[in-house]
Order: C-alpha cells, then sequence, then structure tokens
C-alpha cells in the first residue's frame, strides 16, 4: 500500500516495547483541523498526541500492549470516542459535527464513530452497545430493561471471562444495582483484575456503595467551602429553601452547557425560597473564576481545591461531572442528577 509523505511526518510514541500498531483514519463533517489519541486513563496526555488531518484522512502509529482501549477527540471542547485496537492496522471511519453552547457563545465538537475494521475486540464492544441502544428504545418497562440489561450482559461476561471488553461494558452498567454488579464481576477471570477497565468497575461499585449517601429523604452532607471572594462558606446556611447544589468545572462542557437554563431558573424562583449553589472541582482558580464571569453565573460559587480527592466528591462518590442534589427546605436530598427542565418542573410543582 503506497501511503502519501503526510503520513510519515505523524507521531510516532511508544508506552514500552510491545506490539506496533497502526491506526489509518478517515473524518468527514465540519471539523477538519486536528485529531488526538491517547489511551485508557491516562488523561493527562489526553492533548499530547495530535495528528493533522489531511484531505479527510489521518494516522497514528506506535508501540502499545494489545488489546487496548485508545481514546480519540477533536480540539477541545470535545467529544471523547472510545475504541479498542488489538491488530497491527485499524481502519477507522469517523465524522464530527460542532454543536453550539451557552446561548452560541461556545461550540462543541462532536465526534463520532461509524466504523472500525481490524478490531474483533472492538466489534464484540460495538455490537453490544448496538444491542443496547435498541433495548433503550423499546417500549418495555424500566424494570423489564433493567432486567434484560443484567442478563445479557452475564451471559456476555460467561462467554467472554478473559476479555476486556467484559470489564469496560461492566464498568458503563450505571443502571444495575451493586449486588448486579458485584455478582457480575465475579464471573471475570482474576487475570484482569489489574487493568484499567478493572478500575473502572471498582470505581463503578464505590459509586453504587456511596449512593446510601444520597438517597431520597437523606440529609444533605454540609461542606465548608470558599467562595469566589476567599470567605468561607457552609452549605447549611441555605437550609431554609429549596436549593439545587450543582457540581461543575470550567473544562466540562456539558457543565457549562446548561448554565444558560440555570440562570433563568434562578431568576424566576430566587424570591420564592429557591437558591442555587455551585461547587467548583477546578484545580486552576483562575479558569474557574474566568468561566464564572464568562458565563455570567448569577447565583454563590463555591470551590473544592482538592476537586476530585475532596471530602464532598470522597463523600458522595462523585468521579465526573456535572453531578446535582435538589435539597428540602430541611437540608433533605429530594432528588439527584436532574436536567434544568426536569428541576423546574420540580420547583414549579412544589412552589408555585
Amino acid at each position: 500500500m503506497k501511503l502519501a509523505p503526510l503520513f510519515f511526518l505523524l507521531p510516532f510514541f511508544s508506552f514500552s516495547q510491545d506490539r506496533p500498531f497502526e491506526i489509518f483514519g478517515e473524518i468527514s463533517g465540519d471539523n477538519h483541523s486536528k485529531i488526538y489519541l491517547f489511551f485508557e486513563g491516562h488523561y493527562k496526555q489526553i492533548d499530547s498526541i495530535s495528528c493533522e488531518i489531511d484531505n479527510g484522512k489521518f494516522y497514528f502509529k506506535g508501540k502499545v500492549t494489545l488489546p487496548i482501549l485508545a481514546k480519540l477527540h477533536m480540539d477541545r471542547p470535545s467529544t471523547i470516542v472510545d475504541i479498542y485496537i488489538d491488530n497491527s492496522r485499524t481502519y477507522l471511519k469517523c465524522k464530527t459535527k460542532t454543536v453550539f453552547t451557552n446561548n452560541g457563545q461556545d461550540t462543541l465538537n462532536v465526534l463520532s464513530v461509524v466504523s472500525v475494521k481490524g478490531s474483533a475486540t472492538e466489534k464484540l464492544k460495538s455490537d453490544f452497545e448496538a444491542w443496547l441502544v435498541n433495548l433503550k428504545k423499546s417500549e418495555a418497562s424500566d424494570g423489564e430493561k433493567r432486567e434484560a440489561y443484567y442478563q445479557k450482559l452475564a451471559a456476555f461476561i460467561k462467554k467472554h471471562p478473559k476479555n476486556k471488553v467484559s470489564m469496560y461494558l461492566l464498568g458503563k452498567a450505571s443502571t444495575l444495582s451493586y449486588s448486579q454488579l458485584k455478582e457480575l464481576n465475579s464471573l471475570i477471570d482474576t487475570s484482569i483484575n489489574k487493568t484499567f477497565e478493572a478500575k473502572t468497575v471498582k470505581s463503578q461499585l464505590n459509586q453504587l456503595d456511596k449512593s446510601k449517601n444520597y438517597a431520597v429523604g437523606v440529609g444533605f452532607q454540609d461542606f465548608v467551602l470558599r467562595d469566589s471572594s476567599g470567605n468561607e462558606i457552609d452549605t447549611k446556611q441555605f437550609k431554609g429553601k429549596y436549593t439545587l447544589i450543582v457540581c461543575w468545572t470550567s473544562w466540562c462542557g456539558p457543565c457549562r452547557a446548561e448554565h444558560p437554563d440555570l440562570n433563568v431558573l434562578y431568576k424566576k424562583y430566587k424570591d420564592k425560597d429557591f437558591a442555587i449553589v455551585g461547587v467548583s472541582f477546578d484545580r486552576d482558580k483562575q479558569k474557574w473564576k474566568q468561566a464564572i464571569a464568562k458565563d455570567q453565573l448569577l447565583w454563590p460559587q463555591l470551590i473544592d481545591p482538592n476537586a476530585f480527592d475532596g471530602e464532598m466528591a470522597k463523600y458522595y462518590g462523585i468521579e465526573s461531572v456535572p453531578a446535582s442534589y435538589l435539597l428540602d427546605k430541611d437540608g433533605k436530598i429530594v432528588s439527584v442528577g436532574l436536567t434544568a427542565e426536569e428541576i423546574e418542573g420540580m420547583i414549579k410543582s412544589i412552589l408555585d
């Protein structure tokens, strides 16, 4: 196969003396500048391996332990897509779409994978994910969907107990119960217990175990954090109002996309015993303050400089954002993880 000169100038990288691989990619859609690659949970390297897109094509090569979970994204802010590579050559077809957020002030590069050839591991993953999409679209009840999901995943794991995809899919099974997840985890061969995927399952189990801390009717665990002026604020001071605790970061596109709707919600109900409190998990205070100003946030903003290692994140098992908690006047949890539209519906039924 004859390669264009472009390919010989692209990055070559190696994590260890492992198997060589090449990724040949084609991309269509709105964004044709650069595409980035990193592996597993190496988020510190998220922007370090890049490739210029030329005539709708891109190329990566290197050496890694195969199979491995590769992650691709465009210029940030961008969605991140997961694919498994398990062979010396993998062929991808991708597409991008630009979505406007924050009332048209910001953009989000939405990257998606159309097809993958050359990876049997990825085919296992994508076939299961396609089945799951169809299940979610079905007219079955939530209980029936959950049971079908559990049975399908159990059958998959029993058939592929040593495959990383079993761990990967289990780590994504957020709708299953703690006991179901733990039982399925016991079916996986111990030979892959130290993989990146195993860490995500452990994280998922931890989150489900911590779910008792944010069950409906449980009192919110108050914290003392500093606001954007450096003042210490105790979250218990908001008792007496229905309060929405919103956890976010400056680099989280979906978080900031919600801000305009939350601003509208705050203006509408702030004089009717309703409050919103932002809690940032940014480590960079300057970027946090810049995001507050740019998004013109109207409600109190607090920050935990320890981010996801802080007390609040650990207590509630928060490992990603956005995350939110709606509290009643007594500081008890009413609901978690609602969209701005769902929150308004609930607040409207209570306060109007």
